[in-house]
């Protein structure tokens, strides 16, 4: 928890807000720095959930009735709150500029305060988030560990040794994915290095597919550490505590 704190305190150093100073480069250097190193917090949270709750012991009714409720009604609330501030600051008269004083970091994008406009950012929450609520990003996440979590867990139970094996080599490979993308991606897809994420919040016709396919990746990296663990140490495993360890 720490370390999310201290990588969203990095954070302003890479998305300056306000004027330019003259020393930005070095600012952005060191807030680039911090931020690299702190970084692994959120892959770390998401694997945390796959080791507390893995393997899943519950039906799959309770199971998804217990953890989704608890996300899914503060994250709707929320989210459609937020997408309705702009229009909520036309009605008080408010100036769009306004908007950027309370996300500073959305861009001119966010200004926009036309009813439709956020009609049409609440109608896609179940796809993505908006430039207004990007830090919902998690609970897209965390909703699509959920969703997954009872189908890994009987896989993970009933697999071979060698499935197990497969799997954790294709983990291993996605792994390299972002690089392929960031070098190779400019020659095939035609995409611009670093941009995927910003075509992902602003272009609704790939919303889907970049919401979506992030959850299926992230769901498989987060689970394969407690996949490799039950792999090992399960008793179809043949594993056996050895002379002195712990119970």
């Amino acid at each position: 928890m720490l370390t999310v704190i201290m990588c969203h305190c990095a954070d302003p150093f890479n998305f300056y807000p306000g004027p330019t100073p003259p020393d930005i480069e070095n600012i952005k250097w060191w807030g680039a720095a911090y931020g690299s190193a702190l970084r692994p917090c959120v892959p770390l949270f998401a694997m945390l959930t796959g080791a507390l709750l893995l393997p899943v012991r519950q039906e799959t009714g309770p199971f998804y009735k217990k953890r989704i409720s608890r996300v899914l009604w503060p994250f709707l609330i929320w989210s459609v709150l937020y997408n309705l501030f702009p229009w909520v600051t036309d009605l008080l008269g408010q100036e769009p500029e306004c908007i950027l004083n309370f996300f500073p970091y959305s861009g001119d994008g966010a200004t926009n305060q036309e009813f439709t406009t956020s009609l049409r950012n609440i109608a896609w929450m179940p796809f993505n988030f908006s430039l207004l609520d990007v830090h919902m990003w998690y609970i897209y996440l965390l909703i699509g560990l959920y969703l997954y979590m009872p189908i890994f867990s009987a896989w993970v139970e009933k697999a071979s040794e060698r499935a197990k094996l497969w799997f954790l080599a294709a983990w291993g490979v996605t792994l390299f994915i972002p690089y392929f993308k960031a070098f190779a991606g400019p020659y095939i897809w035609g995409l611009v290095p670093g941009m995927s994420f910003t075509r992902c919040t602003t272009s609704p016709d790939s919303t889907a597919t970049c919401s979506w396919g992030t959850i299926c990746a992230t769901t498989c990296r987060a689970c394969a550490s407690r996949c490799w663990q039950a792999s090992r140490f399960s008793p179809q495993a043949g594993w056996s505590p050895s002379p002195g360890s712990a119970p």
